[in-house]
């Protein structure tokens, strides 16, 4: 594979050999583009392939997948050697404490906390006669104040949220002290993880490990977001943990 600046000017060059494959990237907006990602760097940056869809059943997107993704995926195939996609042996988890069959995802609640009573406090001072950004009223001091006052109690919230993933009952569990947003599904459900590459202003801020679950009754997906890295190798890590847990 060849990327060329331009259409004409040669950058690099990638070997077959090097390739996992072409996988869809989703955005914060919802949007969706095809990356190429080496074997090395499963849920990096990627190489850009393909225009932005917006709809799974975009017919361009339809014709991307059946004329170019499938026979590219045909072909790498033929260069994939036996231990590319070996299943790594997982015997000390990194990212989950281990009771028993019950693996609970690990957090920095201390942080959380810390960092949460700290955005609140400002929130409140920034309420009284001593305010450090004066008493005007405008649009910035009326954003400023709703992330304080709404965005710290949130991350404490979060921080004290455990996600629990018991092979035991077969059963995973959100919860959190004061029951908001608490839910339970089961691993039959289970449809899937993705990862979503998060960003502002076009600068990279972190990846989302993502897991989805179809209702029984409805056969709507509900997606669950697990955590978020800013380093590609703790993604995969943490991803290789999952699925063993879930197997």
């Amino acid at each position: 594979m060849r990327r060329k600046l331009m259409g004409f000017l040669p950058v690099s060059s990638i070997p077959f050999s090097r390739i996992y494959g072409i996988s869809p990237v989703t955005d914060t907006l919802g949007s969706y583009k095809y990356k190429v990602f080496k074997k090395e760097n499963r849920y990096g940056k990627g190489i850009l392939v393909s225009c932005a869809y917006g709809k799974n059943d975009d017919p361009n997107a339809i014709a991307f997948v059946n004329e170019v993704i499938t026979p590219i995926h045909q072909l790498l195939a033929t260069y994939d050697a036996p231990d590319d996609f070996k299943v790594p042996i997982i015997d000390n988890y990194e990212f989950f404490n281990v009771v028993g069959g019950a693996y609970t995802i690990k957090k920095n609640k201390t942080g959380s906390i810390i960092f949460g009573l700290t955005l609140l406090v400002i929130g409140i001072h920034e309420l009284t006669p001593d305010a450090w950004l004066g008493h005007e009223i405008n649009l910035g001091r009326i954003c400023f104040l709703m992330f304080m006052l709404i965005g710290g109690p949130a991350i404490i919230l979060a921080g004290l949220t455990e996600v629990t993933f018991d092979r035991g009952s077969r059963l995973l569990t959100r919860k959190n002290p004061i029951g908001w947003g608490n839910k339970t599904y089961s691993f039959d459900d289970y449809n899937g993880v993705q990862t979503v590459r998060k960003s502002t202003n076009l600068i990279y801020t972190g990846t989302d490990v993502q897991v989805y679950f179809l209702q029984p009754q409805s056969q709507k997906e509900e997606v669950l977001v697990l955590q978020s890295f800013f380093s590609t190798r703790k993604v995969e890590k943490f991803i290789a943990e999952l699925n063993t847990i879930m197997s």
